[in-house]
């Protein structure tokens, strides 16, 4: 076999090997791309329920007000004839963003209600409705439940239905009937949540199925499509989500990085192939002893005195080499200072070796000692080889750094910007924690904070907790309208807010009630803070279509000391806002 014949079954064989790896490369980047955004795609369904789940909450408490009402209970027991007309009108429903509202008996007989036509501005009781209301009664019955609240369908939608029992304002009975809500997922609605989550779209379907667990119905790089189960514990629902994937994106990455690969490949092979073509042993000899002297930096490049022409290309061949190596320093200096990251190179001695104009836009010279000092500390701790990961905040901005270790003595940080990355995460967190109408805290986040509040009393610190349940909003309501009664849920919030400390958790409790968590304060301190809501809601004016209203609460407040659970707290606050409603209103009642 020639010399030329053996370089070219090598080169066949390597390339048939490069070939599968390619391949072997492809798939694996391919699949770990995929692995990234299948996670993405099970916390946007986490995401879809906590915005269903928010939704019937608010449902349920709109229920709850409209059934714990003394004008119902007595429309109930045929004692209050103007009701209906009072409250049960076309324009009510737009107002509560609702597609039904029924008042029925026990026995599930209507008393007053029916779904709302959008198109003719008409109140309508159907078969399907009756049908509907007779199933969700005997539901209640069957399971001895006092309400429901729940994501179903009807007439072939989904809809959001809440069921609560016509009691007294002061929720106790006995119950009269049911009052019934219900609320169609609107394509609005759905187009709203997908352009919130950034997904194609969504579906919500009837299942049969016993599995709980997530199935993936497409995996691609032009979408994902998952189903889960269980829709909110539901076993008769399942949601199906059409979560896009990022093809081009992915495609150009894995494209770029095989290409690099076929080219590192190349390189190498014509450079193997030109060196063994020139192989003689001693001037081979004389050339490694030159290029050792140019590795010592004795010499910049190698002399072209050898006795082969072969040798006299070789040397010229390696002295450009060394020319490219020089531009490739300058080239790599170049797309370290274009990149969008920020790309810092430094030693165990705090020395700077290299820093892009991001560095510097971003810090100061003192600045950078002091973030370099921080990483060399953490360093100094890791017996293995460093790649530290960190996420910090630095004045506005969030950076998530990575510091490897390049050499035995030498560290690249690569800082990426991820502001609106933490942005987006903030605005789910709010959206999650967060009354929409009020801004301030939901009953969800505050019964969280409470039960802290609770653990951390019984170790010896003091609290207090307000109750704060809003005068004659119904009345409100029935002479302007329930955005007027809207405009007093909101200045009452923000009385709230701007009366308190940093340190205190202010939420909206349900409906026309709000309640305060009072960090560290005593019930003398807790009626202060109280005392001066009352004198700034009474400085308040709403201007409501040239009519001034003038909104008032009545408080109850219950220090805690570690002596109460959670329940009682809650009980006997609730008691003492309504002694202090009953007493006159705009008031403070405390606990003995």
């Amino acid at each position: 076999m020639t010399l030329k014949k053996f370089y070219t079954l090598v080169l066949i064989i390597a390339a048939f090997f490069l070939t599968i790896g390619n391949f072997i490369f492809y798939h694996s980047l391919k699949e770990a791309f995929l692995s990234l955004e299948k996670e993405a795609a099970k916390n946007v369904v986490k995401n879809v329920e906590i915005y269903f789940t928010k939704e019937l909450n608010n449902l349920y408490g709109l229920a709850k007000d409209w059934g714990a009402w003394d004008d119902a209970y007595l429309f109930m027991q045929d004692k209050n004839p103007d009701f209906v007309s009072s409250n049960l009108t076309p324009d009510i429903f737009p107002n509560l963003k609702i597609d039904f509202l029924i008042y029925t008996y026990l026995d599930g007989k209507i008393k007053a209600g029916g779904l709302f036509d959008k198109d003719t501005e008409k109140i309508y009781v159907n078969k399907e409705l009756l049908t509907f209301v007779n199933f969700l009664v005997k539901e209640l019955s069957n399971k001895n439940l006092s309400s429901i609240k729940k994501l179903t369908f009807f007439m072939d939608k989904p809809l959001m239905v809440a069921v609560y029992p016509i009691l007294k304002s002061d929720y106790t009975g006995p119950k009269k009937g049911y009052i019934f809500m219900g609320k169609f997922l609107t394509s609005e609605e759905k187009k709203y949540l997908s352009n919130l989550l950034e997904i194609k779209n969504f579906q919500i379907l009837r299942s049969s199925g016993s599995s709980e667990d997530l199935v993936f119905l497409k995996v691609g790089f032009d979408e994902i499509v998952l189903e889960k189960p269980q829709f909110l514990n539901n076993k008769t629902l399942k949601i199906k989500v059409f979560y896009p994937v990022e093809k081009f994106l992915i495609k150009s990455i894995i494209s770029i990085l095989i290409i690099t690969h076929l080219s590192i490949f190349l390189i190498f092979s014509l450079v193997i192939i030109f060196l063994f073509e020139k192989y003689f042993f001693n001037p081979l000899q004389n050339l490694l002893k030159e290029i050792d002297q140019v590795k010592k930096r004795r010499k910049s490049k190698l002399s072209s005195q050898y006795p082969t022409k072969e040798y006299k290309n070789l040397a010229v061949t390696i002295n450009k080499a060394l020319e490219e190596l020089s531009i490739r320093e300058k080239i790599y200096t170049a797309i370290a200072e274009k990149t969008e990251n920020l790309i810092l190179l430094f030693d165990r001695n705090e020395n700077i070796l290299f820093k892009n104009v991001l560095a510097t836009r971003y810090f100061n010279s003192e600045e950078l000692k002091f973030l370099i000092k921080n990483f060399l500390k953490k360093i100094k701790k890791l017996k293995s080889p460093v790649n530290i990961t960190n996420e910090i905040q630095i004045k506005d901005t969030w950076f998530s750094f990575r510091t490897i270790q390049v050499h035995e003595n030498l560290y690249l940080l690569i800082g990426q910007n991820i502001t609106k990355i933490k942005v987006k995460e903030e605005e789910l967190f709010n959206l999650a924690t967060h009354d929409f109408l009020t801004n301030l805290y939901n009953r969800r986040y505050f019964e969280d904070v409470l039960e802290r509040t609770v653990a951390a009393s019984k170790r010896g610190e003091i609290f207090s907790l307000l109750f704060i349940d809003c005068d004659n909003l119904k009345i409100v309501n029935d002479t302007y309208g329930h955005l007027a009664g809207d405009e007093v849920l909101k200045t009452v919030a923000r009385i709230i807010e701007e009366n308190l400390r940093k340190e205190d958790i202010a939420a909206r409790w349900g409906g026309d009630e709000f309640v305060v968590i009072l960090n560290h304060c005593n019930k003398d301190c807790g009626i202060k803070i109280a005392q001066r809501i009352l004198e700034n809601l009474e400085k308040s004016e709403i201007n409501i279509n040239s009519n001034k209203i003038k909104a008032s609460v009545s408080i109850g407040l219950v220090e805690i000391d570690g002596t109460k659970e959670i329940n009682e707290i809650l009980d006997l606050a609730d008691k003492l806002a309504y002694e202090a409603k009953r007493d006159g209103k705009n008031k403070i009642k405390t606990h003995l």
